[in-house]
């Protein structure tokens, strides 16, 4: 469990600090798909945990910045967002996106 706990952290470190904004959101959305995936939920459709100022702080970023950037990605077709709920048509293109 620390393992896993060290290597998140890694990973947030390193996604504040070397990549965009886009790169950030998108990685961000990435990891919740991996997460519904380990725990055998869909991995197509993410229900965001978290208010958009709370993503902001999250990936260091503002929420006019967050929500420009779902917005960006909805309209690339890479995602469509209802609300609080994110649905993911291909995981492998949003990773592509996060720069994985």
């Amino acid at each position: 469990a620390v393992s896993h706990e060290l290597l998140v952290a890694r990973e947030l470190l390193f996604t504040v600090s070397q990549r965009t904004a886009a790169e950030r959101v998108a990685a961000f959305l990435v990891a919740l798909s991996r997460r519904n995936e380990r725990r055998g939920d869909d991995a197509h459709e993410i229900v965001l945990p978290m208010t958009r100022a709370d993503i902001a702080d999250y990936l260091g970023l503002t929420i006019e910045t967050v929500s420009r950037q779902l917005t960006k990605l909805s309209a690339e077709g890479v995602v469509r967002v209802h609300n609080r709920r994110v649905e993911v048509p291909s995981v492998a293109r949003l990773s592509a996106v996060a720069g994985d």
